[in-house]
């Protein structure tokens, strides 16, 4: 815990199903997310049992990864998919890519963006909603590649979401993304994060100039786009997932 962040208590899958049956009234939705992927091996099996217990609770579930999953996982999620759907429920399934030309920001055993993108296509495929995670938007990132990231899967994709950096006052994190010490020229703001309770002073990047490149692009396609989940789960309840664009697909 040298970095100075706290620990997360840790419950298994029954415990967790338990602990949101209780406070069901409180949410709509399921997040599943967290700083390690909650997918990543070994995790994987738990993570999708962890998915098919929550249907019970009869709300929408967002996931997010940056886990490339066997054929036989992908089975696993269209069939919570269809059950979900039974219900009158989304899952939504979130897939992160935040570069393709620096590596060391997404380093092994991440699997290849290509891999990651050509994902969301399985994701369509299947019937869940495809949430492409461009975030965060990081300064050593060049806007247009963002852009390209969008451009990959804008054929099967429901969702693009972007997000601000935050990054700690320490500059333990810059260090590890910059390779080095921060250019003179990256310019933050400092402040709490807006969507959690924690009270810590970050440094926050806002990428302006990226954020609208991609939400320019994204308008011209017709891809909805937030710095937000919960704008998009509003979008996709009020207007239902996009139509596949027929074009060939890329990645195959």
């Amino acid at each position: 815990m040298n970095a100075g962040f706290l620990s997360y208590s840790s419950l298994d899958v029954p415990g967790i199903v338990a602990w949101l049956r209780e406070r069901r009234e409180q949410f709509d939705i399921v997040y599943v997310s967290g700083d390690t992927d909650s997918f990543a091996p070994p995790r994987t099996d738990q993570g999708i049992s962890l998915l098919r217990e929550l249907i019970s609770l009869d709300v929408d579930i967002m996931f997010t990864t940056r886990m490339v999953f066997t054929d036989s996982h992908l089975g696993m999620l269209q069939q919570i998919c269809q059950d979900l759907r039974a219900r009158g429920h989304y899952l939504f399934g979130c897939v992160s890519v935040a570069q393709l030309s620096l590596p060391h920001l997404e380093p092994p055993p991440i699997a290849p963006p290509k891999l990651r993108l050509a994902q969301l296509c399985s994701f369509k495929e299947r019937g869940l909603i495809s949430v492409l995670a461009a975030r965060p938007f990081l300064p050593n990132v060049p806007p247009l590649e963002m852009v390209a990231i969008v451009q990959a899967v804008e054929h099967c994709v429901d969702v693009v979401l972007g997000e601000v950096w935050y990054t700690d006052a320490q500059g333990k994190m810059e260090r590890r993304v910059f390779q080095g010490d921060t250019p003179s020229n990256v310019v933050y703001i400092r402040g709490p994060m807006d969507f959690d309770i924690n009270k810590a002073n970050w440094k926050i990047y806002e990428a302006n100039d990226t954020r609208q490149r991609v939400e320019e692009y994204c308008a011209q396609r017709g891809i909805p786009f937030f710095m937000r989940s919960r704008p998009a789960v509003e979008w996709i309840r009020a207007n239902g997932p996009r139509k596949p664009d027929r074009k060939e697909v890329p990645f195959k």
